[in-house]
């Protein structure tokens, strides 16, 4: 058998690939089973959260030349990215410790299985979504979509980074385990999901574009609105400091790795 070490980058590659994939595919099915709608789960279930939220939200007031509810329908999908993904790789090493002891298989693998998982779904619902709510006449196609797909790349970005230091800290410590559900939900006034920067006052606007996601929601909101909502953001700002989060994130999840491994 040829040793890890004598594979080209490439093979290694590849074989990391097939890895991430078979893991995602056992996670789908072990989540969602093979009964039923079954992988449809997938979408359905963030979509459900997406389509309840803009319900309760279409009999708000609306302001100016944008609804709450359109407002809600393009905001809330971006924040399920790094909120449910933060709730799938919380001590996803420790439950799965037993896939270890496959050769191929891992540790970051199987965060990346689960990351992928999470964001597929919630991209996935997102765009079905959006394109029922334009033919509903609730969302209308954005002003400028690269702008806004790139606000979206962002927003993953962060969710990305966001997931995998949480996921690396809950392996350090229990702790950060049994309260990431409350940081999580201290986290939503600093979205930029729920409250548009523009209504909030000048002296508390600033403060609130250090934080890298509400730029990039706003960022987002930019490409989707154009002249029709005034947005703040800097754009320079939140890719260097996004950048900066997926660097402490490997760095946080090589010593989970090596916590667990030691194990």
């Amino acid at each position: 058998m040829t040793a890890e070490t004598d594979l080209t980058f490439g093979q290694q590659l590849r074989i990391q690939g097939r890895v991430i994939w078979a893991l995602t595919m056992r996670e789908v099915i072990t989540r969602f089973g093979r009964e039923g709608i079954g992988a449809f789960w997938l979408l359905a279930e963030p979509a459900m959260f997406v389509i309840g939220v803009t319900i309760i939200f279409s009999y708000t007031e609306n302001f100016g030349t944008y609804s709450v509810a359109e407002y809600m329908a393009v905001s809330y999908p971006t924040l399920l990215l790094w909120r449910n993904g933060t709730g799938r790789v919380t001590k996803c090493l420790e439950v799965n410790r037993a896939l270890l002891h496959h050769q191929p298989i891992r540790p970051i693998d199987i965060i990346y299985s689960r990351i992928l998982l999470e964001f597929a779904g919630s991209a996935g619902a997102f765009i079905v979504l959006y394109i029922g709510f334009v033919q509903l006449g609730i969302c209308r196609w954005p002003a400028d979509l690269l702008t806004m797909c790139l606000g979206y790349f962002l927003i993953v970005a962060f969710s990305f980074s966001f997931v995998m230091i949480m996921a690396a800290l809950a392996e350090l410590s229990d702790t950060i385990e049994r309260i990431s559900h409350i940081i999580l939900y201290l986290m939503l006034p600093f979205t930029g999901v729920f409250i548009p920067l523009f209504i909030v006052p000048p002296q508390y606007r600033q403060p609130l574009l250090y934080f890298p996601l509400i730029d990039a929601v706003e960022y987002f909101h930019h490409g989707y609105y154009g002249n029709r909502l005034p947005t703040y953001y800097h754009l320079g700002y939140t890719i260097f400091t996004i950048t900066g989060m997926i660097l402490v994130a490997y760095a946080l999840i090589n010593i989970a790795v090596r916590k667990v491994q030691l194990n």
